[in-house]
C-alpha cells in the first residue's frame, strides 16, 4: 500500500501536467518576470519528462516488492462442491474445503539475483531522473544567458542609434546653415539605416529566442515575459587559470550519475548472465495441504498431505519429479505417491539466452569505459573553453577600451569642427561592435562555467567557490557601457 499511494500521486501529477503549456500565477496585465533561478524552477515544475521518470521510478519500486514476495510461500484457499442426480440410484453430493501452500526452498539463487536486479533497476531509474534534471538545467541556463546577451545587444544598438540620430540632427542643422554638404547628410543617413538594420536583426533574434525559451519552460508562447538580470551585477568573473583538469575529471567520475548508472547496468547484466548460465540448477519446493470433505456442508472429514517437488533443466530438456504423502478420511486412509516426467528439447532457447546475456554484459563493460572517457573529454573541453573565454574577455576588454578612447577623442574633434560627423558615427558603430564582442565573451565564459559545473556533476556556484578556495580574487567584471 505504501508503494501504491506515491504511484497514484505521480500518475495524478502526470494528468495535471497534461496541459503542458501553463501560465505562472501573476497579476493580470503584468509580464512574467524571469531570472535564471525562477526560469529553472518553472522548467522543472512544468517538465512532463521529469514527472514521467518519477512515475517510472515508483513502478520499479513496486517491482522490488513483487520480487521480495517470492521469498514467502504461496497460499491457496479453495472450495469445491458437486451435486450429482442419478436415475434409479442414490444421489451423490460432495463438498470440500482445502488450503494449499508451497514454499520454494532452493532455486539456485535465482530469487536473490532477481531481487537484486529489481533494486538496481530502481536505482537506475533514480539516476535517470537526476541525469534528465541536469540536462534540463543546462538547457535553461544556456537559453537564459543567450536571451540576456541578446537583450543587452539590443540596448547597445539602441544606444548607438540614439547617438547616431543625434549626429544626424546636427549635420542637418549644419546643412541648413550651409556648413555641411548634402553628401555629408546622405552618408550619415546611410550609416543610420545600417544601425537600424542591426537593431532590427537583434530585436528579431531576441523575440525568436524568447519564444523558444517559453517553449522550453512549457509556458504559453503568448504569455508576456520579461527577462531580468544584469551581466555586470548578477554574475562573478574569476580567472580560471588555477583549475586543475585532472582534479575536475576525478570529481566528475565520483559525482556524475552517468558513471553510477553505467556501473549499475554492468552489475545488472552480470547478474542476468549468471541467471542464464545457472539454468541447470534445480528448483526444490515443499508443499503442504489440509482439507475437509464430506457430503454435508460444512464438511467434517479431515485430510492432509505433504509433498516434495524437484525440477531442473539440462541441455534443453526439462525434468521434474514429485513425492508425496497424504491422509484422508480422518486418518483412515493413507497414500504414498511418486511421479516423474521429462520434456525433451522444450527449452532450446537456453543457449541463446546465455549468448545474449554474455554479449550484453560485454557491451555494458565497453559502454562503461566509453562513458568514463567521454566524461573526461567533456570536462577537459569545458575547462579549456572556460580558460579560452577568459582570455577572450581580456582581449575584448582591451579592444573595447581602445574604441571607447577613440570615440571620446573623435567626439571632441567633431565638436571642435576638426573632424567630420560621419567619422564620429563610424566610431560609434565600431564602439558598438566592440561592446557586443565583450558581451559575447562574457556570456561564453558564463556558459563554459555552467557547462563545467554540469560536466562535473556539481551544483550551481561550485566553480566560483572552488576558485575562491584556490586563492583567486573575485572580479565583478568590466564596465561595458560608455561613459
Amino acid at each position: 500500500m505504501r508503494r501504491v499511494i506515491p504511484l497514484l500521486q505521480a500518475v495524478l501529477a502526470l494528468l495535471i501536467a497534461a496541459p503542458l503549456f501553463s501560465k505562472a500565477a501573476r497579476p493580470a496585465g503584468e509580464p512574467l518576470s524571469l531570472n535564471i533561478d525562477r526560469a529553472v524552477g518553472i522548467a522543472i515544475e512544468n517538465s512532463f519528462e521529469l514527472k514521467e521518470i518519477m512515475a517510472r521510478e515508483e513502478i520499479y519500486s513496486m517491482t522490488i516488492d513483487e520480487n521480495f514476495r517470492q521469498y514467502f510461500p504461496s497460499v491457496t484457499f479453495s472450495y469445491f462442491q458437486t451435486d450429482e442426480v442419478r436415475i434409479r440410484e442414490t444421489d451423490s453430493r460432495q463438498s470440500k474445503l482445502s488450503v494449499d501452500t508451497e514454499l520454494l526452498i532452493y532455486d539456485g539463487g535465482k530469487r536473490t539475483l532477481n531481487y537484486e536486479v529489481a533494486k538496481l533497476n530502481a536505482l537506475l531509474a533514480s539516476n535517470d531522473y537526476k541525469i534528465a534534471l541536469n540536462k534540463l538545467i543546462m538547457q535553461v541556463r544556456s537559453a537564459y544567458l543567450n536571451l540576456l546577451k541578446l537583450k543587452e545587444t539590443v540596448k547597445i544598438y539602441q544606444m548607438t542609434l540614439d547617438m547616431g540620430n543625434m549626429q544626424l540632427k546636427f549635420i542637418r542643422k549644419e546643412y541648413e546653415l550651409g556648413d555641411a554638404t548634402k553628401l555629408a547628410v546622405m552618408e550619415i543617413e546611410a550609416k543610420i539605416r545600417e544601425i537600424e538594420l542591426s537593431l532590427k536583426q537583434a530585436v528579431d533574434e531576441y523575440e525568436s529566442s524568447l519564444k523558444e525559451f517559453k517553449l522550453l519552460l512549457r509556458i504559453d508562447w503568448r504569455t508576456p515575459v520579461e527577462i531580468t538580470g544584469d551581466v555586470e551585477k548578477d554574475f562573478i568573473f574569476i580567472s580560471p587559470v588555477k583549475i586543475d583538469d585532472d582534479e575536475m575529471i576525478s570529481l566528475a567520475i565520483r559525482r556524475r550519475k552517468e558513471i553510477e548508472s553505467g556501473r549499475v547496468q554492468c552489475e545488472i547484466n552480470r547478474k542476468n548472465m549468471e541467471i542464464s548460465e545457472n539454468y541447470y540448477l534445480p528448483n526444490v519446493s515443499l508443499g503442504f495441504n489440509y482439507s475437509l470433505t464430506g457430503e454435508e456442508f460444512p464438511p467434517r472429514e479431515k485430510g492432509w498431505g505433504i509433498n516434495l517437488k524437484v525440477s531442473t533443466g539440462l541441455f534443453g530438456n526439462t525434468a521434474s519429479g514429485e513425492a508425496g504423502y497424504n491422509e484422508s478420511g480422518n486418518s483412515n486412509s493413507r497414500a504414498f505417491s511418486r511421479n516423474a516426467s521429462i520434456d525433451i528439447l522444450n527449452n532450446m532457447q537456453y543457449k541463446r539466452n546465455m549468448a545474449e546475456s554474455r554479449i550484453e554484459s560485454a557491451r555494458s563493460d565497453d559502454e562503461m569505459r566509453v562513458t568514463e572517457e567521454s566524461i573526461a573529454v567533456e570536462v577537459v573541453n569545458s575547462c579549456q573553453g572556460m580558460k579560452n573565454s577568459w582570455e577572450m574577455i581580456g582581449i575584448s576588454q582591451s579592444r573595447y577600451e581602445l574604441y571607447n578612447s577613440q570615440l571620446a577623442i573623435e567626439k571632441l574633434k567633431a565638436d571642435m569642427g576638426e573632424s567630420r560627423r560621419y567619422d564620429l558615427v563610424e566610431k560609434e558603430i565600431e564602439w558598438s561592435k566592440a561592446a557586443v564582442a565583450l558581451l559575447e565573451a562574457r556570456i561564453k565564459y558564463l556558459l563554459s562555467v555552467s557547462s563545467l559545473e554540469i560536466a562535473t556533476g556539481s551544483d550551481s556556484g561550485f566553480i566560483r567557490n572552488y576558485l575562491i578556495g584556490k586563492g583567486e580574487d573575485e572580479n565583478t567584471g568590466f564596465n561595458s557601457r560608455k561613459n
